[in-house]
């Protein structure tokens, strides 16, 4: 690509963005420092309770409860953001996570830390699904498309930045104190201060006028459950809940499989999660170019299958280089495949029906997360890393199988990109 082609489209980017009002650039902003902040408390957070000797069977319930909490809240935070103003629920939910983060760093008793991990999860869907309904709402139509994109481009730089910053913290208070804990932990609270911080830009937001009709009641809410093409949403739930399985069998504890099978300290770990986050870039970036070559199911099949074999390399090999790369690859391709899925279910489904279903997917996946991060965790202390990591990719080869065959004879529509939010998987 020609470079005077693509400043023009930074600048057209640029100029869309300025020129979309206040409330979508304080969005940005907002979502950046929250963005920033969770890259940090979740690259280290691991680490820290590694630290207080906390086992990694504990540490998979900490995280299962984490992904329970958002779970429960997926349904209710699509529907609070029809009746609660957005300054005021973005701005209160940073609040609240940066309260229940800071608890997180200063507890130590395994029953208080599982119920906040709990709570953290519900706070922090109210951000995962926030991208769509706050876009919708706060800019106008010729604007949204490049705020999509803005959006995600955000959350990938924090990210990355983010993985950079948590791996530098740690040596850096180590200037100041001999405990690796201590070093951790404030570390950590860094971050919670981050949080809070964004908090700011989302309060900044101003309430624009709305010419939306009013909410629905809560039995026009349940009603639009009920009537939803139930057959349909199984086929789409099902792979993702066995991708969901698959991920949090291993993904939570990522961090620690490089600190445990390689020796490799803090900055070394950031540096590898933000490399890792560059390529779920890339392969977010190909994403379309791939729908158009294979269509969006044999793109979702081929590039969920294509990553089981690094998945296979993470768990049998001990060979860093090999390892490194499989690493960078299976989460570039899981990423061209996610928006891909989230693509086809919005084509499928009635317009009607898009929060809600957006809202269930999220809900089987972070369910399905839940159950298996526990699982994961008394495996890894039992048995390793290598078990979980192959039962994962069994049941990505699943899901693909699934998947194909539920839909490779739908007749895919042409219809625009509905944006949803994208997990980590």
């Amino acid at each position: 690509m020609p470079a005077n082609h693509v400043v023009r489209v930074v600048r057209e980017y640029a100029a869309q963005v300025r020129g979309s009002g206040p409330n979508p650039r304080l969005y940005l902003g907002g979502m950046l420092l929250f963005g920033l902040s969770q890259a940090i408390f979740m690259l280290l957070f691991n680490l820290y309770l590694r630290s207080l000797g906390v086992t990694d069977s504990t540490i998979g319930q900490i995280q299962s409860k984490v992904a329970l909490g958002a779970a429960v809240a997926a349904l209710p935070a699509s529907f609070l953001f029809r009746r609660i103003p957005t300054r005021a629920l973005l701005a209160g939910a940073a609040v609240l996570a940066a309260l229940s983060m800071m608890l997180q760093s200063v507890l130590v008793a395994p029953e208080l830390l599982l119920l906040i991990a709990f709570l953290t999860g519900l706070v922090l869907t109210v951000f995962r699904l926030s991208i769509a309904p706050v876009i919708m709402r706060e800019a106008d139509a010729p604007n949204r498309p490049y705020l999509f994109s803005a959006s995600y481009s955000v959350f990938f730089f924090s990210a990355i930045l983010g993985s950079l910053v948590g791996g530098i913290l740690p040596r850096a208070f180590l200037a100041v104190t001999d405990s690796e804990r201590l070093a951790l932990r404030l570390s950590l609270f860094a971050a919670c201060s981050i949080t809070l911080l964004s908090a700011l830009p989302f309060w900044s937001m101003r309430e624009r006028p709305s010419g939306e009709p009013a909410p629905p009641s809560a039995m026009d809410q349940l009603r639009e459950l009920i009537e939803i093409d139930w057959a349909l949403h199984f086929k789409l739930i099902l792979p993702s809940a066995l991708i969901g399985l698959g991920a949090g069998l291993i993904i939570p504890f990522l961090n620690l499989y490089f600190r445990d099978r390689f020796g490799l300290d803090e900055g070394r770990i950031g540096l590898l999660f933000s490399v890792m986050q560059g390529f779920m870039v890339v392969g977010n970036l190909f994403g379309p170019e791939v729908s158009k070559r294979l269509g969006l199911v044999r793109g979702v099949v081929v590039t969920q299958l294509a990553s089981v074999p690094f998945m296979v390399v993470l768990a049998l090999s001990t060979f860093f280089p090999f390892v490194a790369a499989a690493f960078f690859l299976r989460g570039g391709l899981m990423n061209m495949n996610q928006p891909l899925s989230s693509h086809f279910a919005m084509e499928v489904v009635p317009p009607r029906d898009h929060a809600v279903t957006n809202s269930l997917l999220s809900l089987s996946w972070f369910l399905a997360w839940s159950v298996s991060a526990e699982v994961g965790g008394h495996l890894i202390e039992r048995k390793g890393y290598s078990e979980p990591l192959l039962i994962a990719a069994a049941l990505y080869v699943l899901a693909s199988v699934l998947y194909w065959i539920f839909f490779r004879n739908v007749e895919e529509a042409r219809v625009p990109r509905a944006e949803v939010e994208i997990p980590d998987a």
